[in-house]
Formats: C-alpha cells, structure tokens, sequence
C-alpha cells in the first residue's frame, strides 16, 4: 500500500477520519482480515511521511523505509515507489511469491475481494497477474469529444444509435483497488501489470468507490453510515 502524504483534491486524504479511522486502514483492515494474509503475507506501506508511517503502524502495517521525497511528488509514478520496495527486499535477499497493490483510497474493498484475487493464482497456475475491474455506468460507445461548435452531429455512430443499451455488450473498467502479479514475473516485466496471462477479478460497483474529491468523501461517509444502520 503506497501512501503519500500531498494530495490536490483533499488535503492529508489519506489519512482523514472516514467514518471513524483514516481512509487508509479500511482498506488495512480489509487485508489483515483477508486469508492470504493469515496464510503468512505482509502488509506494508510505502510512504513519504513518518506521520503517515507512525499511522500505519498502528494499523498492522510494517513500514521499513521512508520513500525519498523524490518519489513523492504529485507527478511520481507509482512505479518508482514499487521499484524502491523491490530493491529494499533484494538488499536483503528476500523474495515473496506475489506482490500486491491495494488502493488506500478504495474503502469497500472488502478482504473476500482480495482472497478472490489471489485464489486466481491458484487456479490457473499460468496466470501472471489479477487486477480488479468493476462494471462501467456508461457505456463507452455513448461517449465522444466535442469541438468548439459543440456539434453532436456523428457524436454517436448510426449503428450504436439504433441499438438499446440491452444490445451492447457489457462494459467493465479498470478499479486499480487490487493489483496482484507473481514477484519474479512482475519484476520481469519492469513493473508493468499487464501480461498476456493476466486476469480480471469483478468487484461490485458498490465497494469500488475511489475517494479523490470532496465529493467522493462526503459520499463514502454517507454510505458507510447507511451500512452500518441496516
């Protein structure tokens, strides 16, 4: 899990209280609670901020290193933060049979998300990596850009305007919650999640919220009150 502490949309969001404990250990809890877990993983952070890493800690996570502040600008790849957690173990000669990202800022994914993810692996033994998808509102083929003159003329093609949504197929979008790959693979392919044996895990659009405004905040709070009431 990659925390940084700089946000443009909601200040500290990482670590703002969300229905009573930082954003970010939800989705904490959700991998302590999981069976991969139990099963002997680890569940570390990667963070720029000894705040955020003092947090984490009280969370279950273990935070070895403090990420060099050059990987912790608002335009840092995340593959620079997960290189630098690679070469932290190969200095000490430790490897893992997968590395997973779990989006802090995806507060519903719930543990039998992750273990669905990973029993993936042991399913299809060829499988390189899972990553979470999640079903799209709407569909792609309803969408185009527009010029100055705000034309809709051919805004939608002749065919997909004669079709209803029933007959267009079935859409999903990438979640970013869970993102799982073999180790020796992963590194492999410098980083890069998808391989040719990659495999989606479907998660319900109801736990793939991701918190990036206000808006999505004050949504996630109404939501989790609501399910904590019912």
């Amino acid at each position: 899990m990659a925390l940084r502490s700089g946000s443009k949309g909601v200040r500290d969001k990482n670590i703002r209280p969300l229905h009573g404990i930082p954003l970010f250990a939800h989705a904490a809890r959700s991998v302590l609670g999981s069976e991969a877990y139990r099963a002997g993983g680890t569940l570390l952070v990667n963070t720029d901020s000894k705040e955020y890493a003092r947090l984490a800690n009280e969370y279950g996570a273990i935070t070895p290193f403090i990420r060099p502040e050059s990987m912790a600008t608002d335009n840092s790849p995340i593959r620079d933060a997960i290189a630098h957690t690679f070469s932290f173990f190969d200095a000490r000669g430790e490897t893992f049979d997968l590395f997973a990202l779990i989006q802090a800022t995806s507060p519903f994914t719930t543990s039998a998300d992750l273990d669905r993810a990973v029993s993936v692996f042991g399913e299809e033994a060829r499988v390189n990596s899972v990553i979470s998808v999640t079903e799209v509102d709407v569909p792609p083929v309803w969408c185009n850009t527009l010029d100055e003159t705000l034309s809709m003329k051919d805004f939608l093609s002749k065919e997909i305007r004669q079709k209803n949504r029933q007959e267009l197929p079935q859409y999903y979008r990438v979640t970013g919650a869970v993102r799982i790959a073999k180790w020796t693979d992963f590194r492999a392919n410098n980083y890069d999640w998808y391989f040719d044996n990659s495999r989606a895990v479907i998660i319900d659009r109801a736990r793939s919220i991701d918190i990036d405004t206000e808006e999505d905040f004050s949504y996630a709070e109404y939501l989790m009150q609501k399910r904590n009431h019912v």
